[in-house]
């Protein structure tokens, strides 16, 4: 600790749950409607937070906080706070730290909302894909473009900032036509942010891609063209480019960081303040720390041991 002395930490906390899992995902993730698998999950990351507490008397602040997955919001509003309690009974965060989670429009309730509001979230990062209702079906997803509308404005009238929508190019049924349809609309919300992901097609690896046919994917040539007119659509409405697949309004804070050469990027993404140290917390979570890496067991049962 006193060799790190004052830097402030970044922490990532793994909640592995989804009700169903989608055929394109490539998270660590497990699927059930059983939601009573959440509480003893909650309980053994408590504990963990609490054995890595212990090892570390000398407690940096926290700058940077996220909840992936998986679907945070599988939780409920209560087991968040629990877990966000727990966390900050041993860690402190620091009065700008940025706090951020991944919410899923189709199980986040306006009571997540209200709870992560009231904890001091100030980032929300909304899955999104693909507005286009074939390549929802594609992908085993069926999010309509009003739920994803109403979660925005719910969030907008709590105060988030730095809204994030996650896109993805290369999906099944995805042809320009269709993608040029779902940036329109994506541009017609206006989030802070967008992350446009390549799909990485990996049957071998992710058994629940092989649901996929491989013959209705976009070809490498057509893939290319979706991500050049991803770049095309949003540098022509305003956003800035950040890195190759991100972009932001120029008065978002990634956008004001990048311009003044504060941007660095870790395991969480491109960030405005992150600590010089990850904390990784969960199955199969990552922690980054001097320049030593080290994961998590990615299956629960080691993981509980």
């Amino acid at each position: 600790a006193d060799a790190c002395g004052d830097a402030p930490l970044s922490v990532y906390i793994h909640l592995p749950f989804c009700e169903r899992r989608c055929t394109f995902c490539g998270c660590h993730s497990f699927a059930t409607t059983r939601k009573e698998v959440a509480d003893p999950y909650l309980q053994h990351l408590l504990r963990e937070i609490a054995l890595v507490a212990e090892l570390l008397p000398h407690r940096r602040k926290v700058a940077q906080f996220h909840l992936g997955g998986g679907t945070p919001t599988y939780f409920s509003p209560a087991q968040l706070e629990q877990l966000v309690l727990g966390f900050t009974g041993y860690f402190q965060f620091l009065p700008k730290a940025e706090l951020a989670v991944e919410v899923d429009p189709r199980v986040t309730s306006p009571a997540h909302l209200t709870m992560l509001a009231r904890l001091g979230f100030n980032r929300l990062s909304l899955g999104v894909q693909d507005f286009s209702p074939e390549v929802q079906r594609a992908i085993g997803r069926g999010q309509t473009l009003e739920q994803t509308e109403s979660l925005l404005a719910q969030a907008r009238a709590q105060g988030f900032a730095g809204i994030n929508f996650d896109l993805v190019y290369g999906l099944p049924a995805q042809t320009p036509a269709s993608f040029a349809q779902t940036l329109e609309k994506a541009i017609a919300l206006r989030p802070d942010r967008l992350a446009v992901y390549s799909f990485a097609f990996l049957p071998a690896i992710r058994g629940n891609q092989r649901r996929i046919d491989g013959a209705t994917l976009p070809t490498r040539d057509t893939k290319f063209k979706l991500l050049a007119m991803t770049r095309e659509a949003f540098l022509g409405a305003g956003y800035q480019a950040i890195g190759m697949d991100h972009f932001a309004l120029p008065s978002d804070e990634l956008a004001l960081a990048q311009r003044q050469g504060r941007l660095s990027r870790n395991f969480m993404g491109y960030a405005v303040n992150p600590g010089d140290d990850t904390l990784g917390f969960g199955v199969s979570a990552i922690g980054d720390v001097r320049g030593a890496l080290a994961q998590n067991h990615k299956m629960l049962a080691p993981y509980y041991r």
